[in-house]
């Protein structure tokens, strides 16, 4: 059985092929799969700020063509946070395809996906603060060792930002 792969580690030579083409990134600025796809079939890779990027214009574009689609009567309730009866027209396909009492309306996955964005950024600065406490305590311990292995822990996180 292999050991889960910690994408956090890799530091190294990736480039991302997308629209920013940052180089010498971490491989947490990558998805698993992407990562995994690159080492199997050397498939270019993609930062997630460029799929990002990519996944709103693409949901603006659908926002655009949003009256264009349909013009059936058809309604069903969002399953998110609005929970309103909304027309066909308010759901992209993928959601609408879910089905009753699953499928989310477009105002609700974006801001779904903006919420999950700001929870990742909070975890990253709540790794910092720790990281900054668990330096203050290895100062007062005295230990070199332990120091060392917390600002540089400290300085990988705050590196990664």
């Amino acid at each position: 059985m292999s050991t889960p792969v910690v994408t956090s580690k890799w530091a190294g030579t990736f480039a991302c092929g997308g629209t920013c083409r940052r180089k010498q990134l971490m491989g947490d600025e990558f998805s698993k799969k992407a990562l995994e796809r690159h080492r199997k079939d050397g498939k270019p890779l993609k930062c997630k700020q460029c799929v990002a990027a990519d996944e709103q214009t693409e949901r603006e574009n659908a926002a655009k063509r949003k009256g264009d689609d349909d013009n059936s009567n058809e309604t069903r309730k969002c399953a998110g946070k609005c929970a309103k009866v909304l027309p066909k027209a308010s759901f992209n396909r993928n959601q609408y395809s879910k089905g009753e009492g699953k499928s989310r309306c477009r105002d609700c996955v974006e801001q779904s996906v903006k919420d999950e964005s700001a929870n990742q950024q909070k975890s990253k600065e709540e790794k910092i603060t720790a990281a900054r406490k668990k330096v203050d305590d290895a100062k007062r311990s005295g230990k070199a060792h332990l120091i060392l292995a917390a600002e540089s822990e400290l300085a990988a996180l705050e590196a990664e930002k």
